[in-house]
């Protein structure tokens, strides 16, 4: 009677111990396809973010062709002239000095 209930002990903690680990390799699994998603998913995500960014910069580029468009005709509607000698400022330093001596 006694090897009887320690035979259904023993089948009993086998049971278990395959069961649980049937179910951790059914988690496991579960978690890897689950992670491998996520990456493909991040991935398309970035390459979509990536597609957004460059029609940004499309549109903000023709933008700015259509302001300079507008300010040139507004420009020449007030009977300006288009000058070829432009003069460009460049700080090299921090601070600026008026210079009153010229040299």
């Amino acid at each position: 009677m006694n090897t009887k209930v320690i035979t259904k002990n023993n089948h009993l903690i086998t049971s278990l111990g395959v069961g649980l680990f049937l179910v951790g390799i059914a988690l496991y699994m579960y978690f890897l396809s689950l992670s491998v998603m996520h990456v493909v998913m991040r991935k398309e995500a970035l390459h979509d973010l990536n597609e957004l960014r460059s029609q940004i910069a499309k549109l903000e580029a023709s933008y700015i062709e259509a302001r300079h468009e507008i300010s040139s005709e507004v420009a020449t509607l007030d009977n300006f002239e288009l000058s070829d000698n432009k003069i460009f400022v460049s700080r090299s330093e921090q601070n600026l000095v008026y210079n009153t001596v010229s040299e």
